[in-house]
């Protein structure tokens, strides 16, 4: 359709300048003629040279009309005078016609413009299918975690020493959280450092093990505050496919996370929103925390529970 509304818009162009050439043309012959006209009732010939024109113009006229117009008592040829005033309003309605044709431009322009905005709407469409279907290829969950213990009883006024059994503490707080998760069916768990590893190999299950994971850690706060202890977990989740390379792509970016320090809610980048919008029935939503530099500037999302 937009071919057919160019070709159209391309004729109407040329019909108009085709009307446009016609106005000169015509106002060119009336001014010639009404000046000439002019001249000869004063018996002057300063315009004798468009006579051949007048004369023939006469001659057309005279087939329909041939009467002549009294002026002061003398009879005057009126053939020109009469042609002069058709001509005029000859111009007159090409300018009308020149008027609806720029009309019908707009039109063809405004049908092109929704023509385009229906072939860009529909490419987008299949751009956004394609993006989705390689978005859920991304299957696979991944979920680090590390605790921090803090003694509420050592502080400057009470004294003491502060990292005194705070390994301990943070060491049990894992097996705590091991023992906790480890029957949840299709995770897998490993141990790095002070830190513990959760694989998932089906995103559908993510909000049952974030869900998990959130009641469990504050479960073991409210029972380290009994214990006069503070702790604190900070959470880093990354969503990918089997193509990736895991040690070198994936765990150094939620290490990363990790460093921002956020406490006892999920932090991921901006690829876990996009799979994760694609899930019905979502559990958690993405709040945009900042924009880090983790080797290079990214935004940050942080995980929030629906109430």
């Amino acid at each position: 359709m937009i071919k057919v509304y160019e070709t159209l818009s391309k004729i109407i162009q040329f019909i108009i300048n085709v009307l446009f050439v016609c106005q000169i043309v015509t106002m060119v012959v009336v001014f010639l003629t009404a000046a000439y006209w002019f001249f000869d009732l004063i018996n002057s010939d300063i315009f004798s040279f468009a006579e051949p024109l007048a004369l023939s113009i006469t001659d057309f006229v005279r087939i329909y009309y041939d009467r002549e117009v009294e002026v002061g008592g003398v009879y005057v040829d009126g053939t020109l005078l009469l042609f002069d005033i058709i001509a005029i309003v000859f111009v007159f309605l090409l300018s009308k016609a020149k008027y609806y044709l720029f009309s019908a431009i707009d039109f063809c322009k405004i049908e092109i413009k929704k023509c385009q905005a229906k072939i860009e709407e529909e490419f987008n469409k299949e751009l956004q299918k394609e993006a989705e279907l390689k978005i859920m290829k991304a299957n696979n969950v991944a979920i680090l975690v590390r605790f921090t213990a803090k003694n509420m009883m050592v502080d400057a006024c009470w004294g003491g020493n502060p990292q005194e059994g705070v390994k301990e503490k943070e060491e049990e707080a894992l097996k705590t959280f091991y023992i906790s998760l480890k029957n949840i069916p299709g995770c897998k768990f490993a141990k790095a450092d002070d830190k513990i590893l959760i694989l998932l190999n089906d995103f559908n299950k993510v909000d049952t093990v974030l869900s998990y994971i959130e009641i469990t850690v504050k479960r073991m706060c409210e029972d380290m505050r009994k214990k006069k202890w503070l702790l604190y977990a900070n959470m880093a989740v990354d969503v990918y496919d089997n193509k990736v390379n895991f040690k070198t792509e994936i765990y150094p970016v939620l290490e990363k996370l990790l460093s921002i320090n956020h406490k006892n809610e999920p932090l991921c980048l901006g690829n876990f929103p996009l799979r994760y919008k694609l899930k019905s029935d979502a559990m958690f939503n993405p709040f945009l925390k900042g924009r880090y530099n983790l080797g290079g500037e990214y935004e940050v999302w942080v995980l929030v529970k629906k109430n």
